[in-house]
């Protein structure tokens, strides 16, 4: 009987414990709940994150032919390069630094500076290269008829010499945000500019069908260009809405002086002098400036009904430098852009959206024009069109499950246009429709039936009453299908397909009248035209073993267009049937190997086979003139091939080597058009460390 009476006591005294401690731990609890969780901000305590490193290394290339059209954006000069990076994350201020240097024309540089928040300064510059054409124009020189005289007249060519054409694009750019500390108000700084240089191949002509000789150019040109833009802006927390304010003003400047050139003297049809002969300037380029002022409005972006408007009035003046014409300087376009948005989302299956866009373009009207370059100084010149536009956009969004939605919308754009129109053109009026009046309706549906493939297809049907222009279309179907596939990261694919056709019954052709002075113009019959575009493309990936993955694609690009042609606006009958196609077949292959821990392999193939032609039924026009030949002239037939293999070792987990070999290679198979190939190979060896 003792021993139980024992456990009794000692349970009851292990009880009683337990309820005293535990309400010690309650007062405790309670005692450290009524202390402050978070410390003030400026207690708190943050690591500071340093990472830094660089790398050095060299490329060489070496380019056989012409090479500009194997490598358009790239300085073909062997060079050694490098670069650094520098970042310094702490409680207070976060700095970033980062920049590589391959030569003049290729560099990246990037500086990002924050203190609290309160201050923020990005500074940013980067610099490529861009490879140019340089054209071949027709040789020999040929005899043809004038219709000032019964003597033909000669037809010559000016060649340039052979060099390599590029022009060095720079961009740099500089912003600063403050944020008031205790007011929801930022002010945004901003400062652009764009700098282009280098030279290019400058084309023009004095040619006519009266006089002779009749000389195409082909000249070197330098270019010096300048674009500067500066922004100042605020926006502001008002309690329900935001409020922003942006002011840009961006100009242009041209620093090549304007080309100079002799022109022959030509008398009008009737044998009087009608164009003076001499130095005369041309292709100008002209300074210009542009002024924006932007104010925007919106409500919360979190809450289920979201709304915002804008306002911006913008205007563009001309500052051209001709000296031998006048009247251009100081003409000035304005803009006046206006939009409203509206996003409602009731529930997470649902949401509408309406968007109204309004533009309104008004243009000054051209004082005289006057060019010592003709014997009648006083030049007649078309006045340019004011026009407005309405864009409505409604969007609607239907949810129904996890793994389906389906999407509409309707887009409605409204032009109408005003001033100097007429229904034949005119020495002082454009043959454009008034109004011009295009609706879509587009239909959208996103499927994943299973995990790991998700599907989408869409459909859109688009008319407009009045097409501005022979190239657009009355009516648009387009379709897309969109589909893709991965299991489980061993293999995957994807393909998707887009299709679009397009047509136009009521196209307008203009036949010019005789006699050629005054010019006036008839209509031709309405012509039709038509145009089929579908791009396709499949890729697919494998995992065969572990470490190495492969990869295949394959796109296809296809547009053509039938439509009537005049090959002359002064004859009737002289339409014919015309096609044009451009095709291209695009392959490529990659695979990159974890050979060990520490070495990687990669390697990519890839060609691209386009051909294109236009394509005129033949047809005689007259004894001496015929649509022969001219497929001939157009047909380009073209390969494309590119090799890359790159292999990367680390010795540790702060130094590496890399090595990088590209070839690049560009065929063109029309003789014509073959002054252009050329082959680029590039080595690229790095050595980076991280400290």
């Amino acid at each position: 009987m003792m021993i139980p009476l024992l456990l009794v006591l000692l349970t009851a005294g292990k009880l009683a414990a337990a309820e005293g401690d535990l309400q010690d731990n309650q007062e405790s609890d309670a005692t450290v709940v009524a202390e402050p969780q978070a410390r003030p901000e400026e207690e708190r305590h943050v690591e500071t994150l340093v990472q830094q490193g660089g790398f050095l290394g060299f490329q060489g290339v070496a380019v056989s032919g012409h090479g500009g059209h194997a490598e358009p954006y790239g300085f073909l000069r062997s060079s050694p390069g490098g670069g650094l990076f520098y970042r310094r994350l702490q409680q207070d201020t976060n700095f970033e630094l980062e920049g590589n240097f391959l030569n003049e024309h290729d560099y990246h540089g990037d500086l990002l500076l924050d203190y609290k928040g309160d201050y923020r300064l990005h500074l940013r510059t980067e610099s490529l290269y861009h490879n140019l054409n340089r054209e071949q124009l027709f040789s020999p020189a040929f005899q043809a008829g004038r219709t000032d005289a019964p003597t033909p007249a000669l037809y010559q060519a000016v060649q340039d010499p052979p060099v390599d054409y590029g022009i060095s694009v720079e961009q740099s750019s500089a912003d600063f945000r403050y944020r008031l500390h205790n007011y929801p108000m930022h002010v945004n700084l901003g400062y652009w500019r764009m700098v282009r240089e280098g030279n290019r191949q400058l084309r023009f002509s004095d040619a006519s069908f009266e006089g002779t000789p009749n000389t195409v150019y082909a000249l070197r040109q330098g270019v010096d260009q300048l674009t500067q833009e500066g922004r100042v802006g605020l926006d502001a927390h008002l309690g329900p809405v935001d409020l922003i304010y942006d002011l840009k003003i961006r100009t242009f400047e041209d620093r090549e002086p304007i080309p100079l050139a002799y022109y022959v003297p030509r008398n009008s049809l009737a044998g009087t002098p009608q164009q003076l002969g001499g130095i005369q300037q041309h292709n100008e380029n002209p300074d210009s400036q542009f002024v924006s002022h932007t104010l925007k409005l919106h409500t919360s972006l979190a809450g289920g009904l979201v709304g915002s408007g804008a306002y911006s009035i913008e205007q563009r003046e001309n500052f051209s430098n001709l000296t031998d014409s006048t009247g251009a300087r100081h003409l000035k376009v304005e803009l006046h852009n206006a939009a409203g948005d509206i996003v409602y989302t009731p529930t997470k299956q649902y949401s509408v959206a309406v968007k109204y866009r309004h533009q309104d373009l008004d243009n000054d009207y051209r004082s005289v024009v006057l060019s010592s370059n003709f014997a009648n100084a006083f030049q007649l010149v078309k006045n340019p069109i004011n026009s407005s536009k309405d864009v409505i956009t409604v969007y609607l969004s239907y949810r129904p499950r996890y793994d389906l939605s389906v999407n509409g919308e309707y887009k409605g754009e409204f032009l109408r246009r005003e001033n100097n129109l007429s229904s034949l053109p005119s020495q002082t009026s454009w043959a454009l429709p008034e109004t011009s009046d295009t609706n879509r309706g587009m239909l959208t549906v996103n499927y994943r039936p299973v995990t790991g493939v998700r599907c989408s297809a869409e459909y859109s049907y688009t008319i407009t009453d009045h097409p501005s222009y022979g190239a657009s279309f009355q009516q648009q179907h387009q379709g897309k299908l969109l589909a893709t596939y991965t299991r489980s990261n061993g293999w995957g694919g994807s393909a998707n397909l887009i299709v679009r056709r397009e047509w136009n019954d009521d196209v307008e052709h203009y036949l010019v009248n005789y006699p050629l002075e005054p010019l006036t113009y008839s209509s031709y019959p309405l012509t039709s035209r038509e145009r089929t575009v579908a791009n396709a493309n499949a890729s697919v990936w494998w995992v065969p073993v572990t470490r190495l993955t492969v990869g295949a694609n394959y796109a296809f690009l296809y547009s053509n267009v039938d439509q009537t042609v005049l090959f002359t606006s002064v004859a009737t009958g002289s339409q014919a049937a015309s096609n044009f196609y451009d095709r291209s077949h695009v392959y490529g292959v990659t695979a990159s190997l974890a050979a060990t821990e520490k070495l990687d392999l990669s390697l990519m193939l890839q060609q691209v086979r386009s051909a294109s032609a236009f394509q005129p039924e033949y047809k005689l026009f007259s004894s001496t003139s015929s649509t022969l030949g001219v497929e001939d002239i157009t047909r380009q037939n073209t390969v494309i091939s590119l090799l890359s293999a790159k292999g990367e070792y680390r010795f540790t987990k702060l130094l590496s080597t890399s090595l990088e070999y590209v070839v690049k290679d560009y065929d063109e198979k029309n003789p014509s058009y073959s002054s252009n190939n050329g082959t680029v190979h590039t080595v690229w060896a790095t050595v980076a460390a991280k400290w």
